[in-house]
């Protein structure tokens, strides 16, 4: 059978600690006609020297040593020498669970002519693995239309992350299409932009990626500075769609899903990082009211042609009433729901992997 050479793209700042047990999983890998591209983003703790012994003993292992760039200008950088036909992302402290990744996800992707292949993954949290959500959460949807997006990008997220994914180099050269400088989530925009360009999607259903949960990973941290990037990476799609002539009513509700969802991420955050502090919460409210393409958002969600594309009765409930609530200025009401759900885990519940283990 002939192969395509597959480039997998790895970003790398101080992950000393698990970075060889990713590095083994990856060089391991059975497909023989692969390329693995290091960016060390200024490594300090000993990560660089891994890197450059990695070099020295694989051919296919490429090291390129870069200061201050973002996590998204380190994987453009990668994408920017990648040769290969395929492209896949790792982030340096996750690990491949099996040899074979590769080869069966690029055997799904070349069978079906696919822009995208999306594999199942499991979350590690400490030595505990959780299994995720399987994609045929929305894999059986349509992969134009609004229950597809909603149900992958948002409720179960799973196409909100580069790994645990194969893409085909020539739709992202193609559609130009590339990571930002947002500060975190810049993975989402580009999946997101991928969608909007009409990718063509393969489901491979077995689990090809284990995502280690850090105590610095963005979804277990908060920094107060970067409480408002989701109104900033919705402004950046419209933007986008706009430009290539792509936002329609879908793209606009996928837009105000987008600003929901970031605006709970960030007041749930929010609530924890200021030692439950109600009142950090809702003036974290306010000035989401205030940003234009919210409170525009906002005002969209509160109207049942919007909402009634969810396929979820509960998400529907939960976004109507917040939306009416924002619309509302009824920010102290929100600040007691967020407490609510945040003190009783219910996100936790509804996330792809259920609660974090105590």
């Amino acid at each position: 059978m002939n192969t395509k050479k597959i480039s997998i793209i790895i970003p790398i700042y101080n992950a000393m600690p698990y970075l060889e047990e990713c590095l083994s999983s990856v060089v391991s890998q059975d497909y023989s006609d692969k390329e693995i591209i290091l960016i060390d983003n200024g490594s300090c703790d000993g990560s660089l020297q891994v890197c450059e012994d990695y070099a020295i003993k694989y051919s296919c292992v490429k090291m390129y040593k870069v200061n201050d760039f973002s996590i998204g200008a380190a994987r453009n950088l990668g994408l920017k020498k990648a040769d290969g036909e395929y492209i896949m992302f790792v982030d340096a402290d996750d690990i491949l669970p099996d040899r074979s990744v590769v080869s069966k996800m690029y055997k799904k992707t070349s069978a079906k002519a696919a822009d995208i292949c999306v594999g199942n993954f499991s979350r590690l949290w400490g030595e505990k693995i959780l299994h995720a959500s399987s994609h045929r959460k929305f894999s059986r949807y349509d992969t134009s239309g609004a229950p597809f997006l909603f149900t992958g990008f948002f409720s179960v997220d799973t196409l909100s992350y580069v790994w645990a994914k194969m893409y085909r180099a020539s739709f992202i050269r193609d559609n130009d299409i590339s990571f930002t400088d947002c500060v975190y989530a810049e993975d989402k925009l580009f999946n997101l932009i991928c969608a909007a360009k009409g990718a063509k999607y393969v489901f491979l259903n077995r689990e090809v990626y284990i995502h280690r949960n850090t105590p610095s990973s963005v979804s277990n941290s908060y920094r107060i500075h970067t409480h408002m990037v989701w109104p900033e990476i919705a402004g950046i799609l419209k933007e986008r769609l706009e430009r290539d002539g792509l936002l329609n009513d879908l793209w606009e509700n996928i837009i105000a899903y987008t600003i929901f969802f970031g605006c709970f991420f960030d007041c749930k955050m929010e609530y924890e990082y200021t030692d439950k502090n109600a009142g950090s919460v809702v003036r974290l409210l306010k000035n989401y009211a205030i940003d234009p393409l919210s409170k525009k958002s906002f005002r969209m969600l509160t109207r049942v042609k919007c909402i009634s594309m969810i396929p979820s009765r509960l998400y529907r409930i939960l976004i109507f009433g917040f939306a009416v609530c924002m619309s509302m200025h009824m920010y102290r009401v929100l600040a007691f729901g967020i407490k609510l759900i945040t003190d009783l885990k219910i996100d936790e519940m509804l996330s792809d992997t259920g609660r974090k283990p105590s």
